[in-house]
């Protein structure tokens, strides 16, 4: 499925997904309509992934797996109970000793481990000790794996870029998809896109300017470039990430239903497509940016580690900010022994810095609602045919 946002139609676009969205779900963490389970008859949604799925900077409220998880109730008139194993920074897999020496029970800190693969061995193990199992899992992931940094610095070699979307959005996905189906037969799984970064109407000033001038001069490869160069190169760049992630991840999701030819397509991929007017910097974002407008930036997790000239005066506008800040500092905290040299210290802090403006360049409370009319237009496909609806006398 292919979720379009039409600039013409933006405004009254928008006001439709609002008027939807609080007239079905105004209080999301406890659903405005709760719907009590008869014995073991609740609906289980398990969610998978990484900091678009855990709801980066959005409130409990505002996320779009809580708005999704108060529609379904009253679409079956099912009490929907939620598991949330999605976390920040999350790569798909990765070698034991690339993992941080870190931890969080903070999803907004993001951290490459657990991984997405470590994240479904702990699901097994709930369901397991619960005795049920998902009948829902919403879920993404390959973005950390290929690394935001190569999607802002406009030295980065298409043809690199292709390669390691195809590998990691591609192969990674479709080993972790069937690992999922094989886990949970009998669940319907949702796989969301991921979408573009920049676009020519993302904001050019000073600031801008210079964060990409720092990531792209941190190659010694990349030769020197104008304004006008750069900002095409990361034009081209974000558009060959949104244009092969998403054929990688839709041939994932293709293959894995293909290897399971005796069943019905469990696995399904939700296309979302912001326009130009959405992205980094844009005039109509969906992403979280600067608490101060002048600056006019947006960014992805992690581009900020990178600067060094006053990033401190600047706060992200997003809704977790403050709890955020006092997670990142718990996690990134001095050794209690003191023990760690110039290069640890270096690395502990800027963890720390990207931590503190994780939030940047995920969807917002708006972006969000996006995200929710995208996966219900898959799951009134699926509602019926899965048996999912209870009626007065109990589950149909």
């Amino acid at each position: 499925m292919t979720f379009k946002l039409r600039k013409k139609n933006t405004l009254g676009f928008f006001g439709l997904v609002l008027l939807l969205s609080f007239s079905a779900s105004s209080a999301f963490a406890d659903c405005p309509q709760p719907v009590k389970s008869s014995g073991g008859d609740a609906l289980q949604m398990l969610v998978l992934g990484d900091s678009i799925m855990w709801g980066q900077g959005l409130r409990d409220d505002e996320k779009f797996t809580s708005r999704m998880k108060c529609w379904l109730q009253e679409q079956t008139n099912r009490e929907v109970k939620l598991h949330m194993e999605a976390h920040s920074g999350a790569i798909i897999s990765g070698a034991a000793s690339a993992r941080p020496a870190f931890t969080a029970d903070d999803g907004e800190v993001n951290l490459v481990s657990p991984t997405i693969n470590d994240q479904l061995d702990h699901a097994v193990q709930f369901y397991k000790q619960n005795e049920t199992a998902p009948a829902l899992i919403l879920m993404n992931g390959c973005i950390n794996d290929v690394g935001v940094k190569n999607l802002l610095a406009a030295s980065t070699p298409l043809e690199d870029l292709r390669a390691q979307v195809r590998q990691n959005c591609g192969e990674k996905m479709q080993t972790l998809l069937l690992r999922v189906r094989k886990s949970f037969p009998q669940a319907e799984v949702i796989v969301t896109s991921y979408y573009p970064i920049v676009s020519r109407q993302t904001a050019d000033n000073a600031f801008l300017r210079l964060l990409v001038k720092e990531l792209n001069n941190q190659r010694p490869e990349a030769r020197h470039l104008s304004d006008k160069e750069m900002r095409e190169r990361l034009v081209a760049i974000s558009d060959e990430w949104f244009k092969t992630s998403t054929a990688s991840l839709a041939e994932a999701v293709m293959k894995t239903n293909t290897a399971f030819e005796s069943s019905s397509a469990r696995v399904r991929f939700v296309e979302l497509q912001f326009g130009p007017e959405h992205l980094f910097a844009a005039p109509e974002s969906l992403l979280w940016t600067f608490l101060f407008a002048s600056t006019k930036v947006s960014g992805f997790t992690k581009v900020l580690v990178l600067l060094s000239f006053g990033t401190a005066a600047y706060k992200a506008n997003d809704h977790m900010l403050e709890s955020r800040i006092k997670s990142c500092k718990e996690t990134f905290r001095k050794p209690n022994d003191g023990k760690e040299d110039k290069k640890q210290k270096g690395d502990r802090e800027d963890l720390f810095l990207t931590c503190r403006y994780a939030s940047l360049g995920h969807p917002n409370h708006m972006g969000a609602l996006v995200y929710t009319e995208a996966i219900k237009g898959q799951l009134l496909q699926v509602i019926d045919r899965a048996g999912w609806k209870r009626n007065s006398n109990g589950p149909q």
